[in-house]
């Protein structure tokens, strides 16, 4: 009993240790905390990444694997052929500059140029749905990345060489990358850019100027914001239908620039509220200074407004990459995105199938293909936010967007 007694004692004295180490306190958390936090990681990333490793898994699996019940994760021999498959059919097995070489100089059977030449183009009834001003205007587009840097990078930094490299360094990539990336950064990059830029001066003009009807702007913008997309296609399509521009690119482009892209209520609401937040003392010195609100807004709340750009290129480039519906509706399939490829791909099966193969049994179309052309369509968004997802979270914490 008197040994008890001493342990007793003994425990008592040592509790403040004990519960300094297991609970924490105010320096530092506890060693339970720390267990908690990891189980609660461990089984979130569990729940997002098992959909990923089940994918990878199964793509490497010949269509053998799949109906043999003794086969449940590991393959009985790597199939890298499903991956080739994905490579040509979502148009990844073949450079963008390559591509434009064999797009500019083949021949059709009479000896014409296959799509044309300009002068056809422009009289084409509908010359901006043609496949060779598309090709043009992409180009157009990607070089046209070079001056849009150094012209934005101005608002944020002063080193215009650094700025030069970058952009010149992003046209070369994009030249070699696979003509099925290219088309989706082209659609979901220059669509996100236009609906961001729209929603950062819609944002700053309802979060900094007072006008009659303000209140009802806004709550229209939450009405719209719950009305799905799919409700307004078809009168816009008649619009689009009227202008000239359905079939083209500008389909995507003009309601952006006009704060009616994917997404743009949702991005509006989020520069509404981060402008809200800047201090007024700011624009008021600004203001004394000479400058104007044009001014104020590219020199003082552009650059302050780093946060919400970061949410907005984020979630905004994830939607409209995965966009197919609406895209191709638009677009009337002249511009193939990744997605719409990989939506397509088990009809268009026959055209990449490679039947020369002596592995017949592994020729027929099957979910190993499907979640092979998956994996490759999700690179660029991993890749994406891998690189950015430090920043993505900051920029959450300091939007204020969590109704902080």
């Amino acid at each position: 009993m008197k040994k008890i007694r001493e342990m007793i004692k003994s425990f008592k004295l040592k509790w403040p240790t004990y519960k300094k180490i297991l609970i924490g306190n105010s320096n530092h958390h506890g060693l339970l905390y720390k267990i908690a936090i990891y189980f609660l990681s461990i089984t979130f990333a569990f729940v997002f990444l098992y959909p990923i490793f089940y994918m990878f898994m199964i793509s490497l699996m010949s269509n053998t694997d799949l109906v043999d019940s003794t086969i449940l994760w590991i393959p009985s021999s790597i199939h890298w052929e499903n991956y080739q498959f994905g490579l040509r059919g979502l148009f990844m097995d073949q450079t963008y500059i390559k591509y434009l070489s064999e797009f500019f100089t083949v021949l059709d059977v009479n000896g014409e140029l296959l799509n044309g030449t300009f002068a056809d183009a422009l009289n084409d009834p509908e010359p901006l749905s043609t496949p060779y001003l598309t090709e043009v205007l992409k180009i157009i587009v990607i070089i046209g990345i070079i001056p849009l840097t150094l012209f934005i990078g101005r608002i944020f930094t002063n080193n215009w060489k650094k700025l030069l490299i970058i952009s010149l360094a992003i046209v070369v990539v994009a030249f070699i990358l696979p003509v099925g990336y290219v088309n989706g950064f082209y659609i979901a990059g220059t669509t996100t850019f236009t609906t961001i830029l729209s929603s950062a001066l819609i944002g700053y003009g309802l979060a900094r100027f007072k006008f009659k009807g303000k209140n009802f702007v806004i709550v229209m913008l939450l009405v719209i914001y719950i009305l799905p997309n799919t409700l307004l296609f078809i009168p816009r399509a008649q619009i689009y239908n009227e202008l000239g521009i359905k079939g083209s690119m500008f389909a995507l482009w003009i309601p952006s620039l006009l704060g009616q892209g994917v997404q743009a209520t949702f991005f509006i609401l989020i520069f509404f509220q981060f402008f809200r937040l800047i201090p007024k003392q700011i624009e008021e010195s600004a203001y004394l200074d000479g400058a104007s609100s044009l001014d104020i807004f590219i020199r003082i709340a552009l650059p302050m407004a780093v946060p919400a750009f970061i949410i907005s290129i984020t979630y905004g480039f994830a939607v409209t990459w995965n966009e197919i519906f609406l895209t191709n509706f638009y677009l009337e399939g002249n511009v193939d995105t990744i997605p719409m490829l990989l939506q397509a791909l088990s009809d268009e099966w026959g055209r990449f199938a490679d039947f020369s193969s002596p592995d017949t049994a592994n020729i027929d179309f099957s979910e190993a293909k499907a979640f092979a052309g998956t994996l490759l369509s999700i690179i660029p968004l991993v890749i994406m936010y891998g690189i950015i997802q430090r920043y993505f979270i900051e920029s959450i914490d300091k939007s204020g967007i969590t109704g902080e």
